[in-house]
């Protein structure tokens, strides 16, 4: 029996991967530096290297983590997060979902399809799915494997996929990436290697959107008068679209179209998607993955459908200085159409330097210059007490670092 040691478990990712390992037979020892995450401490885990047989590891532990450079004198095998994913793939009718925005939703969507029309699929979503057993992750007995393809580092490359969705292709990642002809780059040579016989399926706009890329001779494009026919229980023209993609796979699977539609009225919801924690005060708090301007506009337009005439409040951490700084103008944008903005301290992983405030408060003016009301708030306390002394309102959370996490618990205590 094989034991594999995680290093870096606390992601979303690997916390997949481990729980499709264990379900497979092997012995999984879990480590996290965040000792949330961690059953053992980094002493406990080198007392266990004898018995360890393979290391997988995510970004987030560098080549000089003290647990990879100490596995590597054993002489074994290390692998990445997305090595290893590939490899576990490699066994199945591989259906990949991609995109720049959306993946999450839409691989949820097409394995509740799947699992619905009784297709017992193996899943791994990014996103935490509550009514998958390993909420990230589904260990099923069919010949599919919904596999949600991250293009970070282009890390999509070690997958062999039979079919392709492309939800969207823009520029993120500007530790990754030099731009969008990079990005469109990195996403037409991951088409190439589509296995014979598999489609892709992009929406038509974002198709249009891309004529630099040669796009394959088997791609659907899905037209936007599909989206308009769906019906799915998380606000907006983006999961409509999200919905549209899965719906069509599924269908060249075999699925019966209607039985496809029927089912996702049946969603049963994905975490820090437009997601209701509860309240404070009077306010309804609702935690939204969107780190991107796109995403966050996407949301507050669902927002605005879900709850017309509701005042809305975008609360905002910026996931790394870096991508605020890239994007600056597109978030002033994005952020002006709440009818209110607090600006959070920006997330910083742990172990990165400390960096200059400076862009968020000049995303406050730029805010304010669109006649928004905004306000820079960093401390927890405070931004409790602010939330608590509005008039009823819905506050959505855009949070793709701890700041989901902390309201979680302030809204627990209230």
């Amino acid at each position: 029996m094989e034991t594999l040691l995680f290093v870096g478990i606390g992601g979303a990712g690997m916390r997949a991967v481990a729980y499709l390992a264990e379900q497979d037979g092997m012995t999984v020892v879990g480590y996290d530096d965040n000792p949330e995450f961690s059953k053992y401490t980094q002493a406990e885990v080198l007392e266990k290297l004898p018995e360890i047989t393979s290391l997988i590891y995510t970004d987030a532990a560098p080549f000089e983590h003290p647990l990879r450079a100490a596995f590597r004198k054993t002489g074994k095998t290390e692998s990445a997060y997305h090595e290893f994913l590939g490899h576990i793939t490699s066994h199945y009718h591989t259906l990949a979902v991609t995109g720049t925005h959306g993946k999450s939703s839409t691989t949820a969507f097409l394995a509740h399809i799947l699992i619905e029309a009784g297709l017992d699929p193996t899943v791994v979503v990014g996103a935490s799915m509550p009514s998958l057993p390993g909420k990230h992750a589904r260990y099923g007995k069919g010949k599919y494997f919904v596999v949600e393809a991250d293009e970070y580092r282009n890390h999509f490359y070690a997958l062999a996929p039979n079919d392709i969705i492309i939800t969207s292709i823009d520029y993120d990642h500007p530790d990754a990436f030099t731009g969008l002809a990079d990005v469109e780059k990195s996403y037409e040579h991951f088409m190439q290697s589509l296995k014979p016989g598999g489609s892709i399926f992009v929406p038509e706009t974002e198709h249009s959107a891309h004529m630099n890329i040669s796009w394959p001779v088997d791609t659907h494009i899905i037209p936007t008068s599909e989206e308009e026919k769906l019906r799915v229980p998380l606000p907006g023209k983006h999961m409509r679209q999200n919905a549209s993609l899965a719906v069509a796979l599924a269908e060249k699977l075999g699925v019966d179209r209607k039985r496809a539609i029927t089912s996702l009225t049946t969603f049963p919801g994905l975490a820090r998607r437009f997601e209701l924690l509860g309240t404070v005060g009077k306010v309804e708090i609702r935690s939204d993955y969107g780190h991107h301007p796109a995403e966050i506009q996407a949301t507050l337009q669902g927002a605005r459908e879900f709850a017309p005439g509701a005042h809305i409040v975008a609360v905002f951490e910026a996931h790394m200085p870096k991508r605020l700084h890239t994007f600056f103008d597109n978030f002033a944008d994005a952020l002006a159409q709440a009818d209110e903005v607090i600006i959070t301290k920006p997330f910083i992983p742990t172990g990165r330097d400390e960096q200059s405030l400076e862009d968020a408060y000049r995303l406050q003016d730029a805010i304010e210059a669109k006649n928004t009301p905004a306000e820079c708030i960093f401390d927890d306390t405070k931004l409790t007490e602010s939330i608590a002394q509005k008039k009823p309102c819905i506050a959505i959370i855009f949070s793709a670092g701890t700041l989901d996490g902390r309201m979680r618990a302030i809204v627990k205590k209230s």
